[in-house]
């Protein structure tokens, strides 16, 4: 019989005095795997407990630091606005003159920021000061000191009777939209171009910019060598381009370009009760291209009406894109003009298409709440200054071929006017001063025939669904972008006047005439003139050397305390 199988199995792993060396007796595995196991959670109850001890003050200084987020915060921008504050002003102690871009720039920052509290705070109120579309304009005094001003003031009038007369919708014209755009339009001119403050802030914007974009030596000199330092033009203003656009494409990835875009979306939204899709686009139409700035409002154009759509359109034609402008700057073109001719076109070129196009539908945008402003699509601020750079390609050799023509073209027009002056006496005449700077603000645009195909596949291809209404809108917008561009010239032509030469007034008016430029001088010169028995001159007169035959001249012509 065999042994009772009650014997313990450790006893049978040595029979016959044979030790049975890989048997495990199961009362062994089971103790050992008993005290691994209490040994692991013994292990893991210590480690837990010192990872609680050590955490404990990590998440109390957690706990206080959400508590007190807002207190800190105050605290942290409070030291670095002292910091700034403390930097600002040594700069400015020690060179007032280098220190002028950072007096700038920090004005602007605290104009922004001013900005956006009473916007914030007190948004609604303003907005209502300018619903009634039925309250006068305010008059604004204006003297006209040339008779030609008055031709570009009856172009404006002119322009305005053509557009209205081939309205689509007379009767539904907005003249709160009209009047308040232009006259948006003319205080930004007159702002600029007549005011000593205006115009020294444009001509150091335009100084900047033109510092800004001298950056581009150094990317095209490393690309094309000795051939930069030359004056050949592909290699001097056309990196300029490719510099600006991927710069552009930098700022809208950032989102610099829509905070810019929108603040000044708002200011026309409120004054020409627009809606704010239209708005925002035609703003944008300052900075970026007429392809660029539709993305601005992408997700919208599927539901926007016939008349915003056509306003989006004439704003891309009326204004150019910034990269262009950096082109157009490196020609020579006053940047200044330049600069002032895009900010005046938006607004003009809203109130025109306003009267070119009225809107007879119901907007589904009336809230600035619904529209929000993506950014690009780029990862990264390399990969958007690479997108940037590849998207001027096109635009660079559309620059080189268009001016190759209308230089040429320029050419031959002012060689016909020399011929055609020479047989009346007359062989120097060309473009003056005024004329090249109203014809800046006239070219200030994309309204060209070959800007047709850019916008119509633009679109389309932002918004599919709306290609019959961009084709069937796009002519009429040309036409209107067309005049807006116009219109702007006009305003500059009534609001320019060019510094008066009084030593080459005097050497060639008869002192038997009364002119408006003899008036202008000899005033000038009575201004100048001390008269202490003895008659002396002041300021730049006092270095002329027939002043006081010139004085003589005028007092015979004019009644003046000064030549008693």
């Amino acid at each position: 019989m065999t042994e009772d199988t009650g014997t313990p199995l450790n006893v049978l792993s040595h029979v016959n005095g044979v030790v049975n060396e890989g048997f495990e007796t199961q009362g062994d595995s089971i103790s050992v795997s008993n005290r691994s196991s209490f040994k692991e959670e013994h292990s893991r109850k210590g480690l837990g407990l010192y990872l609680s001890k050590v955490s404990k003050p990590i998440n109390a200084t957690e706990d206080y630091f959400k508590a007190h987020a807002k207190t800190i915060k105050y605290i942290v921008l409070g030291l670095l606005g002292a910091g700034y504050v403390a930097y600002f002003i040594t700069a400015c102690i020690l060179d007032i003159e280098r220190s002028i871009a950072l007096v700038v720039l920090t004005s602007l920052a605290v104009v922004s920021k001013a900005y956006d509290l009473v916007k914030t705070y007190h948004g609604d109120s303003i907005t209502k000061c300018f619903i009634p579309a039925q309250r006068s304009i305010s008059y604004g005094h204006f003297k006209c000191k040339r008779p030609e001003q008055l031709i570009s003031f009856g172009g404006v009038c002119m322009f305005i009777l053509v557009i209205f007369i081939f309205s689509a919708h007379r009767t539904e014209v907005a003249w709160r939209s009209v009047f308040w755009g232009l006259g948006l339009q003319f205080c930004i001119g007159l702002f600029v171009i007549r005011t000593e403050p205006g115009l020294t802030a444009f001509q150091w914007l335009g100084e900047q910019v033109q510092i800004f974009l001298n950056y581009t030596k150094h990317g095209s000199s490393f690309v094309f060598g000795p051939l930069v330092e030359s004056d050949i033009f592909a290699f001097q203003a056309l990196p300029i381009v490719i510099f600006f656009s991927s710069v552009m494409s930098v700022l809208y990835f950032l989102g610099i370009m829509q905070w810019l875009i929108i603040k000044i979306a708002w200011v026309m939204q409120i004054t020409m009760g627009t809606s704010p899709t239209e708005t925002l686009s035609v703003a944008g139409n300052i900075f970026v291209g007429q392809t660029e700035a539709p993305l601005l409002i992408r997700p919208y154009l599927k539901d926007m009406t016939k008349s915003e759509v056509h306003a989006v359109m004439v704003g891309g034609f009326a204004t150019i894109a910034g990269s262009v402008m950096g082109a157009f700057i490196s020609f020579g073109i006053d940047a200044s003009s330049m600069i002032s001719a895009s900010v005046m076109a938006a607004p003009c070129a809203l109130a025109i298409s306003k009267l070119s196009y009225p809107e007879t539908e119901e907007s589904k945008f009336t809230s600035e709440e619904n529209i929000k402003v993506a950014c690009g699509d780029e990862q990264n601020i390399l990969e958007a200054a690479s997108s940037g750079a590849s998207t001027s390609i096109g635009l660079v050799a559309n620059i080189a071929a268009n001016l190759i023509a209308f230089l040429a073209i320029l050419a031959f027009i002012n060689a016909s006017l020399g011929w055609l002056g020479g047989l009346v006496g007359f062989p120097s005449i060309t473009f003056e001063v005024r004329s090249e700077i109203i014809s800046t603000f006239a070219l200030c645009g994309f309204a060209n025939f070959s800007s047709l195909g850019i916008v119509i596949g633009g679109l389309s291809s932002i918004c599919p669904s709306r290609r019959a209404d961009v084709s069937s809108l796009v002519l009429r917008a040309l036409f209107t972008g067309t005049c807006v561009s116009l219109i702007n010239a006009c305003i500059a032509g009534i609001l320019f006047v060019p510094p008066l030469d009084c030593l080459d007034v005097f050497g060639t008016s008869f002192f038997n005439t009364t002119n408006i430029d003899l008036i202008n001088c000899c005033t000038d010169l009575f201004g100048s003139t001390v008269n202490n028995g003895t008659i002396s001159f002041e300021g730049s007169w006092s270095t002329v050397t027939n002043a006081t035959l010139y004085f003589t001249n005028c007092c015979d012509l004019f009644d003046n305390a000064v030549c008693n």
